[in-house]
């Protein structure tokens, strides 16, 4: 079994879910912060599916500003079933107690608002099959994900759809 230790918490593995991932290397307490996101920022308004296609390991940061992350985040797989989300622009913290080797993985929709939608393979059982932007989540998610939602897209989320008190 061959892995790339990246930090004391997490590890470079082969993924089930995609190539390559993240996963921890000890068990990690719900709410510690696992990984500082880290890359080059980027204005761009991205109005079409070809233009959001475009730039495919970028993560939202704010309206039209972007980050082009490095590892370990570059390598981190999504799940619709996730255990990292964030806090902040770029702290990504453990959702809940993660075990030692367990992949670290996070929803991509959390951080994304432009028309971009990709096939899933994560393979929960909740998987949604075709990620999209946080504008599809399903309420249920969206609130079981909160407060690991970072505030800019709670307020994209709000804005698209009626949210239950």
């Amino acid at each position: 079994m061959k892995f790339f230790m990246l930090s004391d918490l997490y590890c470079l593995h082969k993924s089930g879910i995609a190539g390559e991932g993240i996963f921890a290397t000890q068990d990690i307490p719900k709410g510690k912060i696992v990984v500082i996101m880290k890359g080059k920022l980027y204005r761009e308004v991205q109005k079409t599916k070809t233009e959001a296609m475009t730039n495919p390991n970028m993560v939202g940061i704010s309206k039209d500003l972007w980050m082009d992350p490095v590892f370990p985040i570059v390598k981190m797989n999504h799940s619709c079933n996730p255990n990292l989300g964030m806090r902040g622009k770029v702290l990504f913290v453990a959702m809940r107690n993660i075990k030692a080797g367990e992949e670290l993985t996070f929803d991509y929709s959390i951080s994304e608002e432009s028309p971009w939608e990709i096939k899933c393979y994560c393979g929960a059982p909740q998987c949604r099959r075709i990620i999209r932007s946080i504008h599809y989540l399903p309420l249920k998610t969206f609130k079981r994900y909160l407060p690991f939602i970072p505030k800019y897209f709670q307020k994209v989320y709000q804005r698209s759809v009626v949210v239950e008190k």
